[in-house]
């Protein structure tokens, strides 16, 4: 057998988005560099530059990762298959959505890179198909609670799941400038009170 120590390390997606993901919370997207994310994945920069071509193509490619589907909604229907019933479900695919609390300069960092992908159509585009996608697995989840009786049949899923995207992405932003009690604990409560009025209870039943 040959010497392996010779032979290039196998560069991993997952260890360079991961390196994105850190250098995009810690220096934000105007500073980041191609030399940060390559110290942090341990590669060339080189390397990234032949498989991305510029930070622009970085970052794009950061972001498609980020949006594939099994990439959001893995996690998501994980979430939701734990709960005891579609409505629970629901809420706890989008607290896992959300993913874990982050400090201040580190949200603001992301809502930088937010405004970037804004300014950008390509990267908007993006944005738009996530939103699209997110709330078709929430219009599933919604659509499984009425079908099983969890959920009023008077109720709209699509419009519901509009409502619990947008819950989503508001009391994020909303919680990064009040910092009261968990950000699961806002969100909970947020899509409660957005979805009891349509509950059935099984003494409704």
């Amino acid at each position: 057998m040959g010497d392996l120590a010779g032979r290039p390390r196998t560069i991993r997606e997952e260890d360079i988005m991961a390196a994105v993901a850190a250098a995009v919370g810690s220096a934000g997207p105007a500073r980041l560099t191609l030399a940060d994310v390559a110290r942090a994945a341990e590669v060339s920069t080189g390397a990234l530059v032949q498989r991305y071509g510029s930070k622009r193509g970085l970052l794009l490619g950061f972001v498609r990762w980020e949006l594939t589907r099994e990439s959001f909604a893995g996690p998501m229907r994980a979430a939701f298959e734990t709960a005891a019933d579609p409505v629970e479900g629901l809420i706890r695919a989008v607290v896992r959505s959300a993913g874990h609390e982050l400090g201040p300069e580190e949200f603001a960092n992301n809502l930088a890179f937010l405004h970037m992908e804004l300014a950008d159509d390509e990267f908007r585009a993006l944005l738009g198909e996530h939103s699209r996608g997110v709330r078709a697995e929430l219009r599933g989840y919604l659509e499984a609670a009425v079908a099983s009786g969890h959920l009023a049949g008077t109720a709209d899923p699509g419009a519901l799941a509009a409502a619990a995207d947008s819950i989503r992405n508001g009391t994020q932003l909303t919680w990064a400038m009040t910092r009261s009690g968990s950000l699961a604990d806002e969100l909970r409560r947020d899509l409660r009170t957005l979805l009891d009025p349509y509950r059935i209870t099984k003494e409704d039943r």
